[in-house]
């Protein structure tokens, strides 16, 4: 049975962490190490969310969110990272993760959610789009190394 919740502090992080790893999710996966250190760190901020979609205790989706705000008032929800377990995939999980984000966000008075994925990740933009958004123009994205 699926169920989405959100991590905490008190889940067994360490065990969050063994299945939230790249070779637990296949080689051609884009998923991220996690560490219990960070994760802890991450999840005592206010402004973070991790939603977590389970099969019985099997992490099959993952969403790793940042509450932006913004001094005129208008914070929004920025979706750092969004996955579902390969065996998972194309059966509805993604859509729940997204709707469940859209409640937690209206819960939080947020104005709206927003992610960014590759233009080439085909899958991704096919399943974002399905989803009614609204779609913002073309940017580009600059990374600075720090030194």
């Amino acid at each position: 049975m699926l169920n989405i919740t959100s991590a905490n502090t008190n889940d067994d992080l360490q065990a969050i962490c063994e299945q939230m790893q790249p070779e637990a999710w296949g080689k051609d996966n884009e998923m991220t190490s996690y560490r219990p250190d960070k994760l802890k760190k991450y999840l005592e901020s206010e402004n973070t969310l991790l939603l977590l979609a389970k099969d019985g205790e099997k992490i099959v989706g993952a969403v790793l969110c940042y509450i932006l705000p913004h001094p005129a008032g208008e914070d929004t929800l920025y979706v750092h990272e969004f996955d579902t377990h390969p065996d998972y995939r194309r059966q509805g999980i993604g859509t729940k993760m997204i709707h469940e984000l859209q409640k937690i966000a209206k819960e939080k008075g947020l104005s709206e959610a927003w992610l960014a994925t590759e233009t080439d990740n085909i899958a991704a933009n096919s399943f974002y789009k399905s989803l009614y958004p609204t779609e913002t123009e073309p940017s580009v994205t600059y990374a600075y190394k720090i030194k």
